[in-house]
């Protein structure tokens, strides 16, 4: 499990390798300035592909094909010009990408090459599902500037520490680098007291998500294993396999034979838009009704953005939070 002294320790360490990096390329511009890079003016990226990229400051024409990405340009009041199509409603925070007004180009996994060169984007940024090296090579082709973004990490401590470094490295190239390690800062505290509180309270934890009708369960340094390395919950002890990001498939039985005080549960169907029972339907029955996360009211339905699209962004952290919370 993930302690406060890891959390904040990694989170440091990281934040002053990337203001070295900001330091190296020579930028005069201050945290937070108004916008008016110098012509020709570049911060050094060193994006999840491992490659160092120099990237305009305040680029004009912005395609990102990664919901955390635009999430968080969105948290840092920049507006990108195309996005992927979005299956399901956006929350409220991301409204002006649903309304049909900033174009679309193509899926998180399949982008639309022929509408991102016609818009002769000056950064195209890709992350996540489109965050791998078939996807790059096409977008070099479109433009010289494409970096990964992806917050990829090896270890479970590196969740945290690896999301502000992304989120830095972004503010950094729209000047608001002090801006967005604020916002990172904030969200450390928090998840450290919550850490506190929910280590103190005893309780068990157990994440599920729900699709199809079936529940798959996640467990320490999964997927969804900040529940337990960073929020702090305690695992039931079940034998989950960690490996892979769809978790493993479980009975009803299992429920009461590992007994979760907490059950955080991701409508998975709901998150992408899809027309399947609803999770809390699926999940009301008289095995899971036992357990004492149903005893004490603490099934919780967590944020299907924020955990299962855009879960690198400071607002998907800061709903995480939120959702971790209530069952405290």
């Amino acid at each position: 499990m993930t302690t406060r002294t890891t959390i904040r320790t990694l989170a440091t360490s990281l934040t002053l390798t990337a203001a070295l990096a900001l330091t190296a390329c020579g930028s005069d511009s201050e945290a937070g300035g108004d916008g008016a890079a110098a012509d020709g003016e570049t911060v050094s990226i060193t994006d999840a592909q491992g490659r160092t990229v120099d990237v305009p400051v305040n680029p004009e024409v912005v395609v990102a094909t990664d919901w955390s990405v635009i999430r968080t340009l969105s948290d840092l009041g920049i507006e990108v010009d195309a996005v992927p199509t979005s299956n399901a409603t956006l929350p409220e925070d991301m409204a002006q990408y649903d309304g049909g007004d900033i174009p679309t180009v193509g899926t998180l996994q399949e982008p639309d090459y022929e509408a991102i060169n016609e818009l002769e984007p000056d950064l195209i940024i890709i992350g996540s599902r489109s965050g791998n090296p078939e996807i790059l090579a096409e977008m070099e082709k479109i433009s010289p500037t494409v970096i990964d973004l992806s917050s990829r990490f090896e270890e479970p401590a590196d969740q945290l520490p690896t999301i502000e470094e992304r989120v830095v490295q972004l503010g950094s190239i729209f000047e608001k680098e002090a801006e967005a390690q604020d916002l990172m800062d904030d969200l450390t505290a928090q998840v450290e007291e919550v850490n506190t509180q929910a280590a103190e309270s005893g309780e068990t934890a157990l994440f599920v998500q729900v699709s199809g009708g079936t529940a798959s369960a996640y467990g320490p340094g999964s997927r969804f294993g900040i529940v337990y390395d960073a929020f702090g919950y305690a695992d039931t002890g079940a034998p989950v396999d960690e490996e892979g990001s769809h978790g493993q498939e479980i009975s009803q039985e299992f429920f009461t034979e590992y007994n979760p005080g907490v059950l955080l549960v991701l409508d998975r169907a709901a998150a992408i838009g899809s027309d399947e029972a609803p999770a809390l339907d699926v999940l009301n029955n008289d095995l899971v009704n036992t357990t004492d996360a149903a005893s004490n009211d603490k099934i919780q339905l967590v944020d299907g953005f924020a955990w299962y699209i855009a879960g690198a962004a400071p607002s998907s952290i800061q709903q995480m939070i939120d959702d971790v919370k209530a069952t405290l």
